[in-house]
């Protein structure tokens, strides 16, 4: 299982969240989360993002990436 997938399904959950709550008050006028929760939701989110790209770089340095008989798409 490659290790960075659940911190980017996480940070897409977190995400989604936000979007919610802001397409919520935007709309409806029913924002759930306070400001300082959208503002930890969001840094929680990206928090995540990072990680899971770090996670994916490691492995491309390492000589784990995916691509084929390692060579790369080159335009």
């Amino acid at each position: 299982m490659q290790a960075e997938k659940p911190a980017f399904r996480i940070a897409g959950l977190f995400m989604a969240l936000f979007t919610a709550d802001v397409a919520a008050g935007a709309f409806f006028r029913a924002a759930f989360l306070s400001d300082v929760w959208q503002a930890l939701v969001l840094a929680i989110s990206c928090c995540f993002f990072v990680a899971g790209i770090l996670l994916l770089e490691g492995r491309n340095r390492r000589g784990e990436s995916t691509t084929l008989h390692r060579e790369e798409e080159t335009r």
